[in-house]
């Protein structure tokens, strides 16, 4: 049961996921996608609790989503075959981890990010600052290395 509250680097969602089959060129398959996100704490019916936490270690990410032309959020789904029921269980707003987990071959779906997240995510890297990109960051010290022989 989560009682976590809204806090500067951690916000309380709910999350309802909806399943429908599409036919497709004359085949029939299925497709997952996010019916409804709420950012709030309110337990809903139907609703899946998951917190957005948002990690230092992340501000590039967090930056290049919210200086996208469609922000979005990333939930990483559990699927379950038996009863081919996919659950949300983790949300983020890094391209980056997203990416990682499809390559776990997770399910991941998105979501366009609410106005309220975007501002509060554009405080949480004013109140953190930007995270200089280490490659660039790499390559510059390189150049300085190379020029001093």
């Amino acid at each position: 049961m989560m009682t976590a509250v809204k806090s500067t680097d951690r916000w309380p969602m709910q999350v309802a996921l909806q399943h429908e089959s599409i036919l497709t060129r004359g085949w029939e398959t299925e497709r997952w996608s996010i019916k409804e996100l709420m950012p709030d704490e309110a337990k809903r019916e139907g609703y899946v609790n998951v917190e957005l936490e948002l990690h230092k270690d992340e501000r590039s990410a967090y930056r290049f989503n919210l200086n996208s032309a469609f922000p979005h959020l990333f939930v990483l789904c559990n699927e379950d075959e038996t009863n081919n029921t996919l659950t949300a269980i983790h949300i983020t707003a890094s391209q980056d981890k997203a990416a990682s987990f499809m390559d776990g071959e997770h399910t991941i779906l998105e979501t366009p990010m609410p106005a309220a997240v975007q501002c509060w995510i554009d405080s949480y890297l004013g109140i953190h600052g930007e995270l200089i990109d280490e490659g660039k960051k790499k390559k510059k010290k390189g150049k300085g290395r190379s020029s001093e022989r």
